[in-house]
């Protein structure tokens, strides 16, 4: 499939085109993405999830691009926060993380937040759309629950549980895990919802392949329609011009016979 063609007859599909390039890529390691808002936590859970220091963590607004870590077979994205850019710059990257490159999404709300707010609700709806004729994951991850009570967060997972219904959702405290590692407390690292997370992470890492292959057929199939569609389209466009235009040319001669004729039969007159 000529992918260059797509940007020419269905500009729209341009993200579709560059998934589907990133899916020919056999070699290309499973890819985690990370995102939602500034300061939310996502660096930081990353750094948790990996366990090394890489991620830039700071209350400054630090990640402004797509900040890649490889390790074990796994490549994990951080994007840019979601609303860290007036311009929209950091969102085209964030949505190129998220939706050309990522094979499983993560997506980080605060706790501390609260409920979902209508972007972050806007962007999570895409997402589950898109999973429901791919098999690509996309997991919401509430971090931060150390810092609201057990009463507070309740009532809060509640309202977001039904907020987004059809994505699953995984509570976690990546200080907690990081307490309960450097002081050797199992428990705690229990209580962090870290242990379950990194399982359905590396649960969904090993459908990636089989996923991709799945994906990338159906993908083919989609484009190819939607590139027969639209050359359809164009074609009838074109013949249209072209039957005005003959009609245009007809009428111009049949006028300019006429006008023609009336010149001689008044100069016949004179």
């Amino acid at each position: 499939m000529d992918l260059t063609v797509i940007s020419e007859l269905i500009p729209e599909r341009a993200a579709d085109a560059a998934r589907f390039a990133q899916l020919a890529d056999t070699g290309k390691l499973p890819v985690v993405t990370v995102l939602g808002k500034f300061n939310h936590g996502k660096s930081t859970l990353l750094n948790e999830l990996i366990g090394q220091g890489v991620f830039a963590v700071s209350d400054a607004r630090q990640t402004t691009d797509l900040d890649a870590f490889d390790q074990d077979g796994v490549r994990w994205l951080d994007a840019p926060g979601l609303d860290a850019d007036v311009q929209t710059e950091d969102d085209r990257r964030a949505l190129r993380g998220s939706w050309e490159e990522a094979d499983i999404r993560l997506f980080v709300h605060s706790a501390r937040e609260g409920e979902l707010d209508a972007s972050e609700k806007a962007l999570l709806a895409e997402l589950a759309a898109e999973a429901r004729h791919s098999r690509r994951e996309a997991l919401v991850v509430i971090t931060q629950i150390e810092e609201v009570g057990e009463d507070t967060f309740a009532d809060i997972l509640c309202i977001i549980k039904e907020q987004v219904a059809s994505l699953e959702i995984l509570p976690v405290s990546a200080m907690r895990y990081r307490r309960g590692r450097e002081g050797g407390k199992p428990l705690l690292i229990e209580k962090s919802g870290m242990p379950v997370l990194k399982a359905r992470i590396a649960h969904a890492v090993r459908q990636v392949f089989s996923a991709r292959a799945e994906e990338r057929r159906i993908a083919g199939i989609v484009l190819r329609a939607q590139l027969a569609s639209a050359g359809a389209d164009r074609y009838a466009r074109l013949k249209a011009l072209t039957n005005e235009r003959s009609r245009r040319l007809t009428r111009f001669k049949s006028e300019f016979e006429s006008l023609q004729a009336d010149i001689h039969r008044k100069i016949g007159a004179i």
